[in-house]
Order: C-alpha cells, then sequence, then structure tokens
C-alpha cells in the first residue's frame, strides 16, 4: 500500500491584513478560524508572519494544538473517507499527563474548519469543512516509531533493537522486543531544542539576533547558516560544538543510565529516528560510542515514522478500512498527517 504523507512546520500567527494570492495551494496557504479570530498556519505563517511560533509540548486544552489540529485534518478531506480513524501520540515525558486530554478532544467526534481559500486561489472564498472521527487512540510516540520502523522495512519479525527518537523538543527511546516494549528501558528528555538554545546562547553574545523566536533559531539551525544585521553567518562548526555536546550531557547518560549490558548483549541493532537522525553530528557521535558491538542505522525516513506507525494503528483500529484510517504527528517542528493511497493489500495485515 502507498502511503502519503504531508507536512508543514508547526507553527502559527493571528492573521492580520490582507492574505490573498500569497501561496500555491493548501497546504502552503493554511488560514483557518478558531473562535472569531483568523491564523496563518505552516508555510504561510512562517513566510506571512512576524513571529510564528507555537507553545513546546501543548497541552490538547491550549489553542496550540486545536489549531494545529484543524490545519491538519484539512489536508485530508477530500482524501479521505468520512468518518475517520485516527491516531495521536505524545512523547512519554507527556503521555500520561495529556492522554485523557486528547481522548476528551478527540472524543467530540465531529470537527468544523473554517478556512480561506483565497490565500491560494483568485476566485477563493471563506468555507467550512467538516470531518467525523469514528475510532481513535492516543499511544507513546516511540510505539508509533517501532510500529512505523517495522512497516517501513518491511519486517514484521524486527526484534530486539533499541529505537531513539531525536524530537525537536523531546529526545526519547527504549528497547523493543517480540513482546513488545521494555518499560524498564523507556526514558524522554531534553530533545534538539537543548542545542538550538545553547547555540543561540553562545551566539547573542557577538550577534544581535533580532529577536528570532527559537522556530526561527530552529530553520537556521537545520541550514547551517543564519542571516542577522545583513550578514549571514555560518552556523555549522557552531552547530557540530552544541551537538557534540549534547550527545555527551545528555544522550549518553540516559543511555548508560537505562540500558544494561545485558539489554546491549540482547540487541541486534540500535535505531535512529525522528528530525534529529538527520544531524550527521549526531549521528556520528552515536555510531563512534558504539562501534565496537552495535551496529546504529538511521531508519527509512526517520521523520516520518512515527506518523506512518500512527497510520498503521489506525488501519487496525478501522478494521482494515484504510481509505478511513490516518496517523498524525503534531510535532513540535513539524506537523506530519499520513494516509493511504489506493486500497489496502490485506494480505499484510
Amino acid at each position: 500500500m502507498k502511503i502519503s504523507t504531508i507536512a508543514f512546520p508547526s507553527v502559527f500567527e493571528s492573521a492580520f491584513g490582507n492574505n490573498e494570492n500569497s501561496s500555491k495551494d493548501l497546504l502552503n496557504g493554511l488560514k483557518v478560524k478558531k473562535d472569531e479570530k483568523w491564523y496563518l498556519v505552516g508555510n504561510l505563517a512562517k513566510r506571512g508572519g512576524v513571529n510564528a511560533s507555537r507553545i513546546t509540548n501543548a497541552s490538547p486544552q491550549e489553542e496550540d494544538y486545536e489549531i494545529l489540529f484543524k490545519a491538519a485534518m484539512l489536508n485530508t478531506v477530500d482524501r479521505v473517507q468520512q468518518p475517520i480513524s485516527i491516531t495521536m501520540g505524545f512523547p512519554f515525558s507527556t503521555y500520561n499527563v495529556y492522554k485523557t486530554a486528547a481522548e476528551q478532544f478527540l472524543s467530540k467526534r465531529h470537527f468544523l474548519v473554517d478556512y480561506d481559500t483565497q490565500t491560494f486561489n483568485n476566485t477563493g472564498s471563506f468555507k467550512k469543512a467538516m470531518f467525523d472521527i469514528e475510532k481513535f487512540e492516543v499511544i507513546p510516540e516511540i510505539v508509533g516509531g517501532i510500529i512505523g520502523l517495522k512497516k517501513t522495512t518491511n519486517n514484521p519479525n524486527l526484534d530486539n533493537f533499541i529505537a531513539v527518537s531525536f524530537g525537536f523538543g523531546t529526545v526519547e527511546g527504549g528497547m523493543a522486543t517480540g513482546d513488545g516494549l521494555v518499560h524498564r528501558t523507556c526514558f524522554s528528555s531534553h530533545g534538539i531544542r537543548y542545542a538550538i538554545n545553547n547555540l543561540t546562547r553562545e551566539l547573542s553574545q557577538k550577534h544581535y539576533l533580532e529577536m528570532k523566536n527559537e522556530h526561527q533559531l530552529d530553520d537556521a539551525f537545520m541550514k547551517g547558516s543564519i542571516f542577522t544585521n545583513r550578514k549571514r553567518i555560518d552556523l555549522r562548526e557552531l552547530r557540530k560544538t552544541v551537538l557534540t555536546q549534547y550527545y555527551k550531557e545528555v544522550i549518553s547518560p540516559l543511555m548508560r543510565s537505562y540500558f544494561t549490558d545485558l539489554d546491549y548483549e540482547n540487541c541486534e541493532k540500535i535505531y535512529l529516528m525522528g528530525g534529529g537522525a538527520h544531524y550527521k553530528e549526531l549521528t556520528d557521535a552515536f555510531t563512534e560510542e558504539f562501534r565496537n558491538f552495535l551496529p546504529v542505522e538511521i531508519a527509512p525516513e526517520p521523520e516520518k515514522l512515527i506518523s506512518i506507525g500512527y497510520l498503521y494503528n489506525s488501519l487496525r483500529i478501522s478494521d482494515n478500512k484504510a481509505q478511513r484510517s490516518v496517523g498524525l504527528d503534531l510535532g513540535n517542528s513539524s506537523s506530519i498527517i499520513s494516509i493511504f493511497d489506493g486500497e489496502p493489500n490485506t494480505a499484510n495485515h
């Protein structure tokens, strides 16, 4: 079964002024309404806003969650059948705290989204989209990542490995066996944001950063350069320094605390996933620490795995209705939606 994955930056800003014809399509022109206020979301907010941001690890009761959720679902309206089955999740650090609130949010079942198509269409207008939820589940992010890994590598018998997921707000990991997660090994701690904040503090000593928020700095961190005061500053060396330090101060102690020699002996591999797995400085540090006794591998399309795992979980709870299944990873850096294209191959499930 072919999977389509849609992603946009998890940022928004109140909409003021004219936003007509500022985008090429819906995904890049997301403008939604909540409580009589309009918001630019994702790429449109990054381009057309001044300080597009969101609360990191927001609760489902905060407006951040609802705005991003509605914007994400808007991208599925013409591509899935109603009513849908949806799976979402949280890192272990917030999972137990937010799970009930997320279930209450999803149990409304019926959602109405006001949106504006004038951002990308000459003859656009204000429109309403409806979507209905039939079934839903809220699961830990790392579980979604492990399901996604098994499906993406097309190896349902993939057992006895350690999974580590690098997100913007949190890093988490755990050991998976044929029986499931070994909870004793599951951890959650500071994500890539930790390194970005250190880079910001270092840069602030020499440069005026024009009140850039952490999401704008995250972009600069990824690009390896930042433009400030009409100058381009190369960040690659500094990025290498802060990521190496992040590994030594956060990741390595976590691995030592949560995994025993016996765990390592019983494991076949360490898989790295999440957007942070794209940073070579980080993956190199991992490989260096474990090179003598355990292979380290970057999972395929690491930033999409959690969303894909959620999608397969939705397929399971929907009684194999692929066209009604949605996986939604409302991440702190990106919101990633996964849906199926075409009919399911039931032989695999």
